[in-house]
């Protein structure tokens, strides 16, 4: 039984045997506190005192800054559960996130006793929110009056006031609590506080329709015209809410009615608006509100009953009081054009039978036909017609209503415009035709035979070389595509853009069923799959940013370029990996996409699959030889480190040090002879049981030509020691050894004992390769030998100079436990600052070290020295010290 069932069943017995002092800031689920969840829970006293002595933290807090104070009395804990809280030496006034005080809980859960409790036991009853909400404001969102009487009687001030200028007064009216409002006037509030909105308690009391509250505060006299920043009275908010007894008490009352807000409304606009019954028009019409009273946007109570799609019945009363009934706004449009975009045909045939013009014009030309168009009403389209309306009238972009009517996809529709003679030729400013529209507008393939057949042009183009089977392929209408290209539509035009419409198809419905479908018909048809954008996008692109295996497959097995770079360098590998497609960048790499590619801010595949976190990506590009040379300090997550170091077997210790480095390819190890290559320190971190296979990966050759050369030092860094055949097969391969000696064994120990020397190591090395002995004696040697200080590791600007000896020396017990010698460019030992010897520490550590205990060092040496005491002729401390040194 866990913790949490324990706690859920208030087994106390189970409880008693559990020991988690260890773990006193123990949250469940890493968010709740335990003794947050025990409270939640209902815990009892002895619940709560046996878990705090179990090392529960009463001042733990959850994300909202509660503590569990605020969680017992928030969750209306009882008062000895509370005062064993407190009693635990937790701060009565700690406050939350918000700054909410343990008072303010029980204030808003209306808990009397509790509140006295707190009170009794020092709590701040001043204190506030960071919305400056006093414990009178919690108290008010309940309607609590006996609360609110209490608190009031602590004196608490009465007309305090939040970050928004609202008082209690404003709380209550929001909560339509009359007795609290009466009670609060009673003792003395400020009636005609505002808020920051210039909002008085009328204001609040309007929006929750409470008529009483209303007539209360008016009597209390409350400034009945009083105006928000918006310039609305409490008649607006009323008329806003719906609420016909509201508006007319307040007129009764005296209200201005014509009052406007800042939108120049008035209470009939908002009635209008708002869809508000006849009833409530005629009365306020009746009581004398300007009926002709337009908006800044030149709106009349017309314009917005017939935008808001009111009843005929509003409509003819508005008209028979006179209201303009061709009255425009600031576009010139009239009560007609909003009538026919609610396509309300009764509205439309009265309008018309009162005389409104048919063919008014708005800023763009365009008729109320136009908004009919636009709304699927082919009923109204066809009474405005019937009516005289202008059929070939254009807007300012030169439309016809031929560019609007295709949405609705009726035959029957187009036939009888034809028949009433709309010109089918007509073209818009971006020469677009109706069969460019047709194909967008997803019309059927019959409207689009029709089209072609009354001869318009297949292959017609746009301002923007845009022909109608750029606009298929976009709506995925593969019947229509088919038709066009068996027409002898252009297959391969380009628009400005230089985009085919094999792009469209890629682009832009990728998900849909019918794109494989397309996407093949083009392909099979001839289409160019290599044709570029002028931003360099081909097809395979498209198809791998919106990860359609099945396209990605069909295009390069037509020869699409799998490594065709965008203008930003980006090839299909690198959309592939954005998209986290498994299965398209395995694909793409077995098509022989470029793994290692760079696009423009340097990124690569590899690290773009960091960034995405998608392991199984990033393992793959790494076991197919993805650089990680490439790879910067702020893309390398803890998710790539676990990885890496699951692949390649680092330990922990060496994941933390890597980890520290501000990047990852500062290593350079040069030699005497001039040549140099790049150390990564994910390689170095790799020194274990695969070196080979690692550094074959990921050295970073300078250039071909120095490879061999390059790879023996690798052998000496990182291989252990080298055996007799592999020099000989370097040296053979330098031409060091004669075709005539070859066979000549002396003759091959004498070249490689020349060749050891040259590089600083004597016989006896090689022929005690494997013995700590000759070691050591190389290693005493080494100290009066300046021939073997030729490799230098350059690190951040600095030139540390490493011996050979050093770093060929890899046997357990001399792993990592030698200093390098540091010197500059003169010989001279170099006075580095305290920061560059951390770091040539560090690479120390890096090249050599696992974990090593400086007392078994000793140990194990002391044993290796003993039979060679005399031939040193050294105390046996003195070479460890040496050692160390």
């Amino acid at each position: 039984m866990n913790i949490c069932e324990i706690i859920e069943k208030n087994n106390i017995e189970s409880l008693k045997k559990i020991n988690f002092l260890q773990e006193k800031d123990l949250k469940i689920n890493n968010k709740t506190p335990i003794l947050h969840f025990a409270i939640e829970k209902k815990a009892t006293e002895e619940m709560i005192e046996l878990l705090i002595s179990k090392g529960a933290n009463p001042n733990l807090v959850d994300k909202k800054g509660r503590n569990s104070l605020h969680i017992a009395v928030k969750k209306n804990s009882n008062i000895g559960s509370i005062e064993k809280i407190i009693s635990k030496g937790i701060d009565i006034n700690s406050k939350t996130n918000r700054n909410e005080t343990a008072l303010h809980f029980a204030c808003e859960k209306y808990s009397l006793d509790v509140i006295k409790f707190l009170i009794e036991k020092g709590i701040d009853i001043n204190s506030k929110t960071n919305r400056n909400e006093t414990i009178l404001h919690y108290a008010c969102r309940r309607n609590s009056l006996d609360v609110i009487k209490f608190l009031i009687s602590k004196g608490i001030d009465i007309n305090s006031k939040t970050n928004q200028n609202e008082t209690i007064l404003h709380y209550a009216c929001r909560r339509n609590s009359f007795d609290v409002i009466k009670f609060l006037i009673e003792k003395g509030i400020d009636i005609n506080s505002k808020t920051n909105q210039n909002e008085t308690a009328l204001h609040f009391a309007c929006e929750k329709y409470s008529l009483d509250v209303i007539k209360f505060l008016i009597s209390k006299g409350i400034d009945i015209n009083s105006k928000t920043n918006q310039n609305e009275t409490i008649l607006h908010y009323a008329c806003r809410r719906n609420s016909f007894d509201v508006i007319k008490f307040l007129i009764e009352k005296g209200i201005d009615i014509n009052s406007v807000n800042i939108y120049h409304e008035t209470a009939l606009h908002i009635a209008c608006e708002n869809g508000l019954s006849l009833d409530v028009i005629k009365f306020l019409i009746e009581k004398g509100i300007d009926i002709n009273s337009i908006t800044i946007y030149h709106e009349t109570a017309l314009h917005i009953a017939c935008e808001n799609g009111l009843s005929l019945d509003v409509i003819k009363f508005l008209i028979e009081k006179g209201i303009d009934i061709n009255a425009k706004t600031d576009i010139n449009q009239t009560a007609l054009h909003f009538a026919c975009e609610k396509y309300s045909i009764e509205v439309i045939k009265f309008l018309i039978e009162k005389g409104i013009d048919i063919n008014s014009k708005t800023n763009r030309n365009e008729t109320p036909l136009f908004y009919a168009c636009r709304k699927n009403s082919s009923e109204v389209i066809r009474y405005l017609i019937e009516q005289g309306v202008d059929i070939n009238i254009k807007n300012d972009n030169d439309e016809t209503i031929l560019h609007y009517i295709f949405h609705i996809n009726s035959m029957e529709l187009l036939e009888y415009l034809i028949k009433k003679g709309i010109n089918i030729y007509a073209k818009a400013k971006d020469q677009k035709t109706a069969l460019h529209i047709a194909c967008w507008e997803y019309s059927s393939l019959g409207i689009i035979e029709y089209l072609v057949d009354k001869g318009l042009d297949i292959n017609a183009k746009t301002e923007f070389n845009e022909i109608p089977l750029h606009f298929a392929c976009e709506n995925n209408s593969l019947e229509v595509i088919q038709y066009l290209i068996e027409k002898g539509c252009d297959i391969n035009a380009k628009t400005i853009q230089n985009e085919t419409p094999l792009y469209f198809a890629s682009l832009h419905f990728a998900f849909q069923k019918n794109l494989l479908n397309i996407a093949q018909y083009l392909i099979d048809n001839g289409i160019d799959v290599n044709a570029k954008t002028n931003h360099n996008q081909t097809a395979l692109h498209f198809a791998c940013q919106r990860n359609s295996f099945e396209i990605v497959k069909n295009l390069i097995s037509k020869g699409s370029d799998v490594n065709a770079k965008t203008s930003y360098k980006e090839t299909a590998l690198h959309f592939a990996c954005y998209q986290n497609s498994f299965e398209i960048v395995e694909y793409l790499v077995e098509k022989g996409a470029d793994i290692n590619v760079k696009k423009a801010k340097n990124e690569t595949p590899l690290s773009i699959s960091i960034q995405k976190g998608n392991e199984k990506i990033i393992i793959f590009l790494l076991m197919n030889d993805a650089n990680i040379f490439d790879l910067k300090k702020k893309q390398i997550t803890n998710q790539f480190l676990i990885l890496f170091s699951e692949i390649y077997s680092i330990n922990e210790d060496m994941k933390n040090l890597l980890n520290s480095f501000d990047n990852f390819s500062d290593f350079i190890i040069q030699s005497k002879d001039g040549f140099k290559f790049n150390v990564h320190k994910l390689i170095l971190l790799t020194r274990f049981d695969n070196n080979d296979l690692i550094l074959q990966k990921f050295v970073d050759v300078c250039s071909q030509k120095l490879k061999e050369d390059i790879q023996f030092i690798i052998n000496f860094l990182y291989t252990g020691f080298i055996d007799f055949e592999e020099i000989y097969q370097y040296l053979n391969s330098k031409n060091h050894i004669s075709n005539h000696l070859k066979n000549d064994q002396q003759e091959k120990k004498s070249k490689m004992e020349e060749f050891f020397k040259e590089i600083g190591f004597d016989s006896k090395w090689i022929n005690e390769k494997k013995g700590r002995k000759g070691i050591l004696r190389d290693l005493q040697q080494l100290y009066q030998q300046e021939t073997t200080k030729d490799f230098t590791i350059i690190c951040e600007e600095k030139e540390i100079k490493v011996h050979k000896l050093i770093l060929i020396m890899r046997s357990e017990l001399f792993k990592g436990m030698f200093q390098l010698n540091v010197q500059d460019s003169s010989n001279q030992v170099h006075d580095y600052s305290q920061k560059s010897f951390q770091t040539i520490n560090q690479l120390i550590y890096f090249l050599y070290h696992d974990k090593f205990s400086e007392t078994q060092l000793r140990k194990e040496i002391k044993g290796e020295l003993k039979d060679a005491k005399d031939y040193y002729q050294l105390n046996p401390n003195s070479i460890i010290d040496l050692i160390l040194k």
